[in-house]
């Protein structure tokens, strides 16, 4: 199931960087996460959204993680190849890329994805350096 959470497009490459930064020089990590919903998510008032967004908390929490902001999306200025509009632009912060694999074991994981697979259209996660983070949770 780390695989699933890592990956979930099939980068299998990206977890193996991550579980090998997770082993040798581990550091804090940030989660840049790009929805794009379907109509079932009724993004942002939806039953489903809000119930996703419960139990991503529960587990983000699992593992010492923090949502550090979410932003609605009200438009794209710019964009170059295919236009992907998004709803949402979220930042999830992660004391260690471990504590991001350790999402694994969350009491929630698999209804997490079971609700995941139904709202969201489209998603690309970005991860970055959580070091210097903006917004850091106070220690």
């Amino acid at each position: 199931m780390t695989e699933e959470i890592v990956v979930d497009g099939g980068n299998t490459k990206e977890r193996k960087i991550i579980e090998k930064i997770a082993e040798q020089n581990d550091s804090p990590v940030l989660m840049i996460n790009q929805n794009l919903y379907t109509d079932a998510a009724d993004f942002p008032n939806g039953i489903l959204y809000k119930k996703w967004r419960e139990i991503n908390q529960q587990m983000i929490s699992f593992v010492g993680g923090e949502i550090l902001w979410s932003l609605s999306v009200h438009g794209q200025i710019i964009h170059y190849g295919e236009n992907r509009p998004l709803h949402e632009i979220l930042a999830y912060w992660y004391p260690s890329h471990q504590a991001f694999l350790d999402m694994k074991d969350a009491p929630d994981l698999e209804e997490n994805f079971t609700i995941r697979k139904e709202i969201i259209e489209y998603a690309i996660i970005h991860r970055c350096d959580g070091r210097n983070s903006p917004m850091l949770p106070s220690a």
